[in-house]
């Protein structure tokens, strides 16, 4: 098998596929190592890896927050209309519209009541949020006055409900008090940790007619997007599971958190013994029948945050048009990288559990991170069994390591600038050669995966809450 992991150097990352291959129930394929999979503290299963069951959803095959994602957002202005000062002001005009940090304490008093934050344009109120777990990104463009025809370039059109789904569901049995508080808020503003937003332009055209179709040209500037999920898919995530990636002051409160929240009513204690085994057990990798009750609304609370996921990116490409100094930016691309969808392959419903993949879709963009070098534009292709249908959304570790190893090198003639919102100076770092994203993205292609459309060159990166 082309993608096997069997053989995989890092032993951290061979020591949880083996506790999965020794714990996970019912796997309907080998799994899936994508070529820039890697070890990250905390998660369960490594990131850049796929795998599929059979009738069972395990939560621990993916990451806890749904629907952390991509996207890549076209423009119509060019590399020449970039500067420091169009960073500057650029990174300024997006942060005059997010929350001052209230720190722990005040967040704690904004949970039971006490504490309301100032509300920003973006926020949305307790209706609006309904909209948005029911109807995704279609929600979130009427809310956030977009064009409709955008969630026409978002994978399953954003949303992963049907109108009989929406019906069955009851959002109050499914959405704990801290997320109905917390989701209101910072729509479409994360870029902490390893998320960012990156201004990049075309660099170079591979495939003239499918760049034609997809309206891209050399010097045009686009913005690449790492984030997503956000404040309720957070908290479904650690509700609806017991999770390594916690504090243990974090877990304790968790325990009496969800606690209250699955065992609070009678039906919750009718089902006692299934909840208590998905959410609060210390069994590696619990599977849930998606066929029992239990089963059900698990499934729901992960399409409702694969929903939020989508309307967070949505809300995104709503600031980026209100804060780009001129021109205006709309949807290339979206997709999810951490998911759990139900899909068929050659006849077979499975359950896809991917961390830090996306799926491919034959003619459909896929996006592949650098890490302070060029980014990939590639198309999905057809025959993409041996990945079960996936590929990876980032080379960054691999672009590292090849630098560690010296198989990269520095290239002066190209200097990112990096804008922190802590600091009142642009950084200025120089880029390094693309061979560590080639060696992923060569990978993909000669197995069939996706052909090459166009690359990438990063001009600044947005960073820091």
């Amino acid at each position: 098998m082309k993608f096997s992991c069997e053989n995989i150097s890092s032993s951290e990352v061979m020591k949880k596929l083996d506790r999965i291959r020794a714990h996970a129930p019912e796997l309907a394929h080998p799994l899936v190592c994508l070529p820039n999979i890697h070890p990250k503290t905390g998660l369960e299963s490594p990131p850049q890896f796929v795998a599929a069951t059979k009738n069972t959803i395990v939560p621990q095959l993916t990451a806890p927050a749904m629907n952390c994602g991509m996207s890549l957002y076209k423009t119509n202005i060019t590399r020449y209309d970039f500067s420091e000062e169009f960073l500057d002001n650029f990174a300024a005009r997006l942060r005059a519209g997010a929350h001052p940090w209230i720190g722990k304490w005040k967040t704690a008093l904004q949970w039971i009541g006490l504490y309301s934050r100032p509300a920003t344009v973006y926020d949305l109120t307790k209706d609006e949020l309904k909209d948005i777990f029911l109807g995704g990104a279609p929600a979130a463009v009427k809310r956030y006055r977009l064009p409709k025809n955008e969630t026409e370039r978002m994978e399953y059109g954003g949303c992963m409900l049907s109108e009989e789904e929406k019906k069955e569901i009851n959002l109050m049995h499914l959405v704990p008090r801290s997320a109905w508080i917390n989701a209101r808020h910072e729509m479409g503003y994360n870029f902490g940790g390893n998320h960012f937003l990156e201004i990049q332009y075309v660099e170079k055209i591979v495939d003239e007619k499918t760049a034609n179709q997809w309206d891209l040209r050399e010097d045009q500037i686009v913005l690449f997007y790492h984030g997503g999920g956000g404040h309720a898919a957070y908290h479904l995530g650690r509700y609806f599971g017991r999770r390594e990636k916690n504090t243990a002051f974090e877990k304790l409160i968790l325990f009496w958190l969800k606690l209250f929240f699955h065992f609070g009513s009678w039906k919750g204690i009718r089902h006692l013994r299934a909840r208590w085994r998905a959410y609060f057990s210390r069994m590696p990798f619990p599977a849930t029948p998606l066929n029992s009750p239990e089963g059900k609304r698990l499934m729901q609370s992960i399409k409702i945050g694969l929903n939020y996921g989508y309307a967070f990116r949505t809300a995104l490409l709503r600031r980026i048009n209100d804060a780009l100094p001129k021109g205006s930016a709309s949807f290339l691309w979206d997709a999810a990288h951490n998911s759990v969808m139900e899909e068929e392959i050659n006849g077979e419903r499975i359950i896809m559990h991917r961390q830090d993949a996306v799926r491919v879709f034959d003619g459909k963009p896929v996006m592949i991170a650098g890490f302070n070098t060029l980014s990939y534009l590639g198309i999905g292709q057809k025959n993409t069994d041996s990945t079960l249908r996936s590929a990876t959304p980032s080379a960054g570790k691999t672009i590292i390591r090849f630098k560690e190893e010296g198989k990269s090198r520095e290239d002066p003639q190209h200097i990112l600038f990096i804008s922190k919102r802590k600091e009142k100076e642009l950084k200025k770092m120089p880029q390094q050669s693309p061979e560590g994203l080639f060696a992923v993205t060569n990978k993909l292609e000669q197995a069939g995966i996706i052909k090459p459309v166009a690359y990438l060159r990063p001009l600044g990166t947005i960073k820091g809450h």
